[in-house]
């Protein structure tokens, strides 16, 4: 009979050990991708030309479209110029920034590809009761996401 209660007293204790980290509840944070989309205005430059305006979105889910930063970059073939300039994503996802046309490359080429990082993010979700400070639900690792617009073309300069 003590051999008995004595087995069962070790299985029990070992079905507890494996219930309780799961009755913890400890979840890490759900990694979220997604994809940006770029488009330019003009997609051809020339020497009128001063800035170039982009515009796109963010497509992901609905914690990771908001208040995103957008940096630019032109690239030419292995060659990449970052930019200063920035902008931030609205609710829906959507962002638009005014950026400077594309300075003279060397080597020469005919076009060049405007590329939109967004930068990685954490999000928490949780409870929106009055009094709670710190939100202490879900989290979410909005992974940086890159996308590339369509060849913008450079216009040889005038010949005099």
């Amino acid at each position: 009979m003590r051999k008995l209660i004595s087995a069962g007293a070790v299985c029990a204790v070992a079905v507890g050990l494996v219930a309780v980290p799961n009755a913890l509840g400890v979840k890490s944070a759900k990694q979220v991708g997604g994809t940006v989309s770029v488009s330019t205005t003009p997609t051809t430059v020339d020497a009128t030309t001063t800035t170039v305006t982009a515009s796109g979105s963010v497509a992901s889910n609905s914690g990771c479209r908001k208040d995103r930063t957008v940096r630019f970059a032109y690239v030419n073939g292995a060659t990449v110029t970052p930019l200063a300039e920035t902008a931030e994503t609205k609710g829906n996802g959507s962002y638009t920034a005014t950026l400077p046309k594309p300075t003279d490359t060397n080597p020469p080429t005919t076009s060049v590809v405007l590329r939109a990082t967004v930068d990685s993010a954490i999000r928490k979700v949780g409870s929106k009761k009055k009094g709670k400070k710190t939100k202490k639900g879900r989290a979410f690792n909005c992974l940086q996401i890159t996308g590339d617009s369509a060849p913008i073309a450079i216009a040889p300069p005038p010949t005099v």
